[in-house]
């Protein structure tokens, strides 16, 4: 988790994402995680709700659909800069 920005894996993959340290969203110079843990966590389920909100759309994410958007959402947002 002290890679940096050059060493977070993909985040998301068929049937979840990755949050928080798991993701290794740590500002390691600034001894700083949980306010990125929590935002990253805010990303992933503003990207995974509309896939909820349809019965028939959670039956395809029980079925391992990928929810790239979160990816998108993160490079987009104060996360991917801190």
């Amino acid at each position: 988790i002290e890679g940096g920005l050059q060493s977070l894996p993909k985040l998301s993959f068929k049937g979840g994402v990755l949050i928080g340290d798991a993701a290794g969203f740590l500002n390691m110079p600034r001894i700083k995680g949980i306010h990125t843990a929590m935002k990253s966590a805010m990303l992933a389920a503003e990207a995974v709700f509309p896939l909820l909100e349809n019965l028939e759309e959670v039956e395809s994410f029980d079925s391992g659909k990928e929810e790239a958007d979160y990816q998108q959402r993160f490079e987009q947002s104060w996360l991917y800069q801190e």
